[in-house]
Order: C-alpha cells, then structure tokens, then sequence
C-alpha cells in the first residue's frame, strides 16, 4: 500500500496510524510517502509544486514504487495507491498519469477536476487554490486541466474506489460525480461509495466501515 498524506501542505511523521496498522496488521506493507510540497523540508521544497500541481508528486510516487520493488517489499503488480483529500487528488493522478505501476487506487474525499471543485467549494479556499496555481482556472485553463485526474480518465487501467462525502465544501460532490460518469462512460471500472457528511468522518464507526470497504477492495483487486 502507497499511501500519500493530504495539504499539499502536511507530512506524515513517526506517529500511531490506525490506517496504517490495519494494513499491516492485513498481511500488506505499507508505505507513506512526504512527496513534493510537504512541509518541515524547507520553503523550496514545500513550494516547489506551485503553479504545476501532480507533476513532481506523481515522480515522487513513481520512484517510492520503483524503491518498493527494488528491495523486495513489493510485487510489481500488485501496489495499490491510497490517500485521502490531497492525497486522494494523487491517487487518482497516480493511476491515471503512470497507469502501468499499479493495481488500483483507493482514494477519499478526493480532487478529480480543479476547475468545477473551484466554483463549488468554499470561498475561504478559493484563495489558496489561486495561490497554488497561480491564478483561477479561467485564468489558468491550461494548467488547470493538466493537473485535474479527469484529464487523464482515458489511461486508467486499474480499478479504482472513491469514497466521498456528500456534503464536502473542500472537495465538492459535483466535480466526483463527473469522474464517476466519465469513467464509466469509458468502460473504466469505478466504485464510488457516498457517505452522509462532508471532508470525511469523525464518526468511529463510519471509519471502521470505511478502512473495511478498502480491505475487502483491495482483497478482490489482487485476487
């Protein structure tokens, strides 16, 4: 499992995960990755991203995979992406932009098209979504579409789940009911589990549920 944390502007430190335990807890290995825009690896790090968001994550991933099968922690064809908010926008970058890496990706609260999760979400985030790019995606459509998963909806090869709330003001429904159809209209194959409630859950018994739907996923995904 290759696991990728939220922000951009987040890292993932030496700290208890209950996701990552069940993983490993499952029989998987189970690796997090501080991509490209983390923070606590200096100012040029963090911002390195900006104005070209998904490029050097996606390298960033790419190479955790290659370092993964390298070592002999993980087969080749069986590394499943995970991630949840910004991670879950490069898990679905990830299967789309390098589709011959994994065997499917497993994204929550996720981004699928920075264009319509623009005019849909909270006005409070407009602001750091222009600083991130540069501008709005009027401004910017070029840029915009080259960072959206969408775009790439065409190369998916590996199963994909999405688990999204219904209410979500950071990551809008409407922008993952389109990836939704869009997928599907392309013969793609895509589950998206609806939940009632907005960036994710507080709600112990929702996560558990949650963590369950992707290990009986991933189960059936590598056979």
């Amino acid at each position: 499992i290759l696991e990728t944390h939220g922000g951009p502007t987040a890292v993932q430190t030496e700290v208890f995960s209950a996701g990552g335990q069940a993983w490993l807890d499952h029989g998987f290995a189970f690796f997090t990755l501080n991509y490209h825009g983390s923070v606590t690896f200096g100012r040029q790090f963090e911002q390195s991203i900006y104005g070209n968001l998904g490029e050097l994550e996606v390298e960033d991933m790419a190479a955790a995979y290659r370092w993964l099968v390298d070592n002999g922690i993980a087969k080749p064809d069986e590394v499943l992406l995970t991630g949840g908010s910004y991670g879950g926008y490069l898990t679905l970058l990830g299967v789309g932009k390098t589709p011959e890496l994994y065997a499917g990706g497993m994204a929550v609260v996720a981004i699928a098209d920075w264009k319509l999760m623009y005019e849909d979400q909270a006005d409070t985030l407009r602001g750091y979504q222009r600083s991130l790019f540069g501008g709005t995606p009027d401004e910017m459509p070029e840029q915009h579409a080259k960072s959206s998963p969408i775009t790439y909806a065409s190369q998916v090869r590996a199963p994909i789940l999405v688990i999204q709330g219904e209410n979500d003001t950071r990551c809008p429904a409407r922008q993952m009911h389109l990836y939704e159809d869009t997928l599907k209209a392309q013969g793609k194959e895509i589950k998206v589990e609806w939940f009632d409630a907005g960036h994710g859950s507080r709600a112990m018994d929702k996560n558990i549920e949650h963590m369950e739907l992707k290990l009986r996923w991933a189960y059936r995904v590598l056979g």
